[in-house]
């Protein structure tokens, strides 16, 4: 059956397609969606993402899947009972599920319907967004589903299909609460049930959907960064930072794999391991790069904003010309976009609201966005009226104005891409030049010890990763390839 004959994949679809991709370029510098094996453009498909940011997740989904095929989401059937909210839901294709039923039948009822007209259903297995160093575990209402349709199926003389493909999707985030970071999506090896796994279930179906669960967990798994514990978390990401840079320094593409290899050096499973290779080395590395990590976050800084006094003494003189130089790139460039920034000021003042009172992570995003789209309407609204109050209110001036407001937008982006970093680093100058300015001995030595742990934080690096490449473990053998200049 053609997709737009399937209810929720018409109009409403498409225009929830355009404003998701909308919404991810105002809100992303840049989106990397990778597939690790082809993607059917025909046929059912289950789909299991990991859900870390709220209502950015199905967004992304949206946005990115392949072929632009339309995704289809559960919500509690309750919420299709209220008029207008039930109408919306459906039109947009999500599906309603009773949790209260008792029956496997009536629960997966819409999600058979649609996965029988070659529909893509779209689920998040964790059943909450969540902000931790790794996934939370997976439920089992995926496999279920996948089992009561292959029953569904191998009930049918006529079937067009002998199986359902479960593609497991990996969505990880640079900084999710923050605008203008990274996201990287990959689509995994889809995951293959056939009626010998029917069977299998038909045997013993307890045990055979929390196997599915499995490998579907470790399928989300292998293409999204998971470390046991926060300590962990920062100590590779500040090798990582060290070494390569912020996230613009790795190419997105490979972001999760580095990232994932810093955390493999340092996992307790290794460390706790006598005969693990270098262990006192890795152990005496992530202490001083946690501690690293809490002497910048109580300075107010990151590890790039001190690496130019590296292989230096900081002065006065060198904070100084520091500051100078950065100040005066940032002013040269101010006439460029300090129209954008006045007019969208509202919502660089919002998003300061939101980080600062939004108590959950996984919630700020999609705080930023929602607000943003309801401040949206009075403050362009506003400026197309007043631009077209001065020139006559003509039609032909609105049109001329309606036209030329992406074009501004899309300006305004390039130049903030371009300019927050430049201004990032002028209030790093202004910080570091007031803790060198400063004689008290007691708030200059802070920033010169930070200064001196990255130094051996750096150089220890570089050596651990270059002698655990040497013995041929694997995560420092990648490492040493993918950065080779670096170690050469």
């Amino acid at each position: 059956m053609p997709s737009f004959e399937r209810q929720g994949e018409g109009k409403t679809y498409i225009t929830l397609q355009y404003l998701s991709r909308l919404a991810l370029w105002a809100y992303f510098r840049k989106i990397k969606v990778t597939c690790k094996a082809p993607i059917s453009a025909e046929g059912p498909l289950l789909v299991a993402a990991n859900h870390s940011n709220m209502v950015l997740d199905p967004i992304v989904l949206i946005a990115t899947f392949p072929h632009s095929r339309p995704c289809h989401f559960w919500a509690l059937a309750r919420f299709f009972h209220i008029p207008l909210v039930g109408k919306v839901l459906e039109a947009a294709g999500v599906l309603p599920v009773d949790t209260k039923t008792h029956s496997n039948a009536k629960l997966f009822e819409h999600t058979l319907q649609s996965l029988d007209q070659g529909a893509v259903v779209a689920l998040f297995p964790e059943g909450t967004s969540y902000t931790a160093p790794n996934h939370l575990p997976f439920k089992d209402g995926i496999s279920w589903a996948a089992f009561e349709y292959l029953g569904q199926l191998a009930s049918k003389e006529d079937r067009q299909h002998d199986s359902i493909s479960i593609i497991p999707v990996g969505i990880t985030y640079s900084t999710k609460n923050k605008w203008r970071s990274e996201v990287v999506v990959e689509y995994g090896e889809p995951i293959e049930q056939t009626f010998r796994d029917l069977e299998e279930f038909n045997d013993d179906p307890k045990t055979t959907v929390k196997k599915l669960t499995d490998r579907i967990a470790k399928g989300v798994e292998r293409s999204t960064i998971n470390s046991p514990d926060w300590d962990v978390t920062n100590a590779a990401k500040q090798a990582r930072f060290i070494l390569f840079g912020d996230s613009r320094g790795v190419r997105l593409e490979d972001y999760v794999h580095v990232s994932q290899s810093f955390i493999a050096l340092f996992h307790p499973e290794a460390l706790n391991d006598e005969k693990c290779l270098y262990r006192k080395e890795r152990m005496e590395l992530k202490k001083r790069l946690l501690l690293f990590n809490n002497q910048l976050e109580q300075l107010g800084l990151n590890a790039m904003d001190i690496s130019m006094y590296e292989n230096q003494q900081i002065t006065v003189t060198k904070a100084s010309l520091r500051l100078i130089s950065t100040w005066i790139s940032l002013l040269i460039q101010i006439p460029l976009f300090l129209p954008g920034i006045i007019i969208n000021s509202p919502f660089y003042l919002l998003g300061r609201l939101v980080d600062s009172y939004e108590p959950y992570t996984e919630s700020v995003a999609q705080d930023k966005l929602i607000f943003s789209v309801i401040l949206a309407f009075p403050v362009y609204g506003s400026l197309i009226f007043m631009l077209w109050k001065l020139t006559g209110y003509r039609l032909i001036s609105l049109l001329c104005v309606l036209l030329l407001l992406p074009l501004f937008a899309w300006y305004h982006m390039a130049l903030i891409d371009k300019n927050y970093d430049m201004l990032k680093q002028a209030i790093a100058s202004w910080r570091i030049f007031v803790a060198i300015l400063n004689l008290s001995r007691s708030t200059r030595k802070p920033l010169e010890d930070c200064a001196n742990l990255r130094h051996w934080c750096r150089d220890h690096i570089r050596e651990l990763v270059l002698d655990l490449a040497k013995e041929n473990e694997v995560n420092a053998k990648y490492l040493v390839e993918y950065g080779k200049p670096l170690f050469e």
